[in-house]
């Protein structure tokens, strides 16, 4: 009954906090749609409805956000333009999609690193160092939080110092760094006990908390959690309250006392469940599964499992979704339903390859670093020979004026000193044309890794499928062993399927290295043409299934061989396939999926060439467009999913076994990428 009253309190609470929210946004929309607006005014009103409205819609708050970046852009106020930047990636921060959220940051710090907006700078360091650390990459979290520290230092922030010790702790603490973690939060701790902000201490008690559980300082941890929890009480910070029964919850646990375990996940459950985070639920949810387990209240917990899975299935919440399937594997092996908890492991496999796909993110966010910085300096070297031209011209009015004392010497003087300064010109020109030749060379060899990175995946599932067989039948073939009188046809047809799914992997691991070391060497040998499209097929596959593409093929059995290096046309084939690929589901998110996705891969023979041809029925390319496609670094692809430099490189390689490639292409209609290639070629 108490739970009941609870639920429709907050629910009426809930509901008033809409209809008070509502108008407020409301309100702005009308100043908005009013008309009267100064450009700077329309930008205000549209920032502050995209912060009212983004705790409640995603989408909305994205669509407002962008507004206001263009309103920004109209008045040409950078203040504005980094303002918009930071608040859109604090959007997609809070959404998770860290990538986009990169995006924007980096604009918000170049644009105040130019303005020199010393009051900006720390916060734009420390969004790029939580992002960073989200992603696994400490080492450029920590250095954008050690700028953090200085900047806040500088300016005297000692809230901000504060803040910077506890997210430089949070680092080392993700890096398995705990005893250093310590230390920062211990300094966090200190500087706020200083300036008597009672929130930030019992922030940095948490923080000490989890690091000393991490140590296995399991007292201490509980002293530290105690101590968090009675100020956040205090405070009636609920979100901080459920993290604390979380904590504890998992250090009873540890410690074997299940009852106070099972207490404090309870007590973590219902806060969550009052503040509707899903994400915390889940969690809760989990732990309580997993303490039953302990507790051999085995329907219970398998009621709190089904529970967690189902939230974390409708909120997508993928690493939550694993553990549920880990804690429900568990659950079936100690209730002796193998099949089950196999079942559940299988698809705890699964997604913990899916999980994989982040590296791909990350060094697409490498390349277009690189590229930044290139492009900076290109920037800063046009700069420098602008200035330059101008300092000559003002010497040569000075000159002009000593001529009338002496044209001799002026003429020697002017004479020596242009050809100095055309030298130093030159030389210049030359370094940076070199530094660019390099920067160059390094973002090629970085989407030859990029495009490593994106078969990973797949190639994890090729060899995970024959390694849980090789598993499977060496269970069934143990059990078989033990039997009274074991069938050997049966054990010799065992032993066979695992000789078999053995000399698959062999296969691909053989594939895959000769894919990797064939890009670095320089080879120019024949080749057919067809083996190498099956084998390109072999490592992107799994991505073409799990997607539902049909894909086809037509090769000709008779085709005459070429000449060239076989694993960089290997890496041609891979490009087409995966651009043609996202261009299907480019067009499956435009149109809801509600079409026939396929793909045909041909091969034959045209005259004195071999001609390979690559279509699909995606989003197609438009007319603007095709004259750039194979220029470097463009892409039509949206944000954070392309980096440009596939097509460009595969033309390359092409172009060296003097060949072409020819683009065909209607917008929502589909393309063909058609290889022609001489049948006797010079590599």
């Amino acid at each position: 009954m108490r739970v009941k009253i609870f639920f429709v309190i907050l629910l009426l609470f809930l509901f008033q906090a809409s209809i008070t929210c509502n108008p407020q946004i409301d309100s702005l929309k009308r100043i908005l749609n009013s008309g009267s607006l100064s450009d700077e005014a329309r930008f205000g009103v549209l920032m502050d409805i995209t912060r009212l409205i983004s705790p409640v819609s995603f989408d909305s708050a994205i669509k407002y956000g962008l507004g206001a970046m263009e309103a920004a852009n109209e008045t040409g106020n950078n203040y504005n333009i980094a303002a918009a930047s930071k608040l859109i990636g604090t959007i997609y921060y809070r959404q998770y999609n860290y990538v986009n959220a990169l995006d924007y940051f980096q604009q918000a710090l170049r644009i105040n690193r130019e303005l020199n907006n010393l009051q900006a700078l720390p916060a734009c360091y420390n969004n790029l160092g939580l992002v960073y650390n989200n992603l696994g990459y400490y080492e450029e979290a920590l250095k954008n939080h050690l700028k953090q520290l200085s900047y806040n230092e500088g300016l005297n922030n000692k809230k901000g110092v504060a803040i910077s010790n506890r997210h430089i702790g949070n680092v080392y603490n993700s890096m398995g760094e705990n005893q250093k973690a310590l230390e920062y939060y211990q300094n966090s701790k200190t500087i706020s006990e200083q300036l008597g902000d009672t929130n930030s201490i019992g922030t940095s008690l948490i923080n000490l908390g989890v690091a000393n559980m991490s140590l296995k300082n399991y007292n201490t941890a509980l002293d530290n959690f105690m101590q968090a929890l009675a100020i956040k009480e205090r405070l009636e910070d609920t979100k901080d309250i459920a993290k604390i029964y979380s904590n504890l919850g998992v250090i009873y646990r540890t410690l074997e006392k299940f009852e106070l375990a099972r207490n404090y996940f309870h007590k973590g459950l219902e806060l969550n469940e009052s503040m509707n985070d899903k994400r915390g639920m889940t969690v809760s949810l989990i732990n309580l599964g997993d303490v039953y387990i302990d507790l051999r209240k085995f329907q219970m917990s398998f009621d709190y499992l089904k529970r967690a899975l189902v939230l974390a299935q409708e909120t997508d919440l993928k690493k939550s979704l694993m553990e549920a399937y880990k804690s429900l594997s568990n659950w079936y092996e100690l209730q002796g339903e193998f099949k089950n908890a196999l079942d559940y492991y299988k698809l705890q496999a699964s997604l913990s390859d899916s999980l994989f796909n982040i590296e791909k993110s990350r060094q697409i966010k490498d390349l277009q670093i690189v590229y930044e910085v290139e492009k900076k300096d290109k920037e800063i070297l046009e700069q420098s020979i602008s200035i330059q031209a101008y300092q000559s011209s003002q010497l040569y009015f000075l000159l002009a004026i000593l001529i009338i004392l002496g044209v001799a010497s002026v003429f020697y003087y002017r004479y020596r000193l242009k050809k100095r300064v055309n030298r130093e010109l030159e030389i210049k020109i030359a370094e940076a044309l070199t530094k660019q030749k390099e920067q160059q060379q390094i973002i090629v060899h970085q989407a030859s890794l990029t495009s490593l990175g994106e078969l990973a995946a797949g190639i994890a599932h090729e060899i995970k499928q024959p390694l849980q067989n090789i598993s499977l039948s060496n269970e069934t073939l143990d059990m078989e062993i033990r039997e009274e009188e074991p069938e050997m046809e049966f054990i010799a047809k065992t032993v066979k399927d695992i000789y078999e799914d053995i000399k698959r992997i062999k296969f691909i691991i053989n594939e895959i290295s000769n894919f990797s070391r064939g890009q670095q060497d320089e080879l120019c040998e024949p080749f057919n043409v067809n083996t190498r499209i099956q084998n390109a097929f072999l490592l992107t596959r799994t991505r073409f299934a799990n997607r539902r593409i049909d894909v086809k093929f037509t090769l000709d059995e008779h085709i005459p061989e070429i000449v060239g290096n076989p694993y960089k046309f290997e890496q041609v084939i891979v490009n087409f396939l995966n651009n043609a690929k996202d261009a299907i589901e480019e067009k499956a998110e435009k149109t809801k999926g509600d079409f026939n996705k396929w793909m045909t891969v041909k091969s034959f023979s045209d005259g004195d060439d071999v001609v390979v041809e690559v279509s699909d029925n995606g989003i197609g390319i438009s007319e603007d467009c095709k004259t750039n496609i194979f220029l470097p670094f463009f892409t039509t692809k949206a944000l954070g999913k392309g980096t440009g430099l596939g097509l460009s490189i595969s033309l390359g390689i092409i172009k060296e076994m003097n060949g072409f490639i020819e683009l065909e292409s209607e917008l929502m209609k589909g393309t063909t990428m058609r290889v022609k290639i001489p049948v006797v070629a010079v590599g």
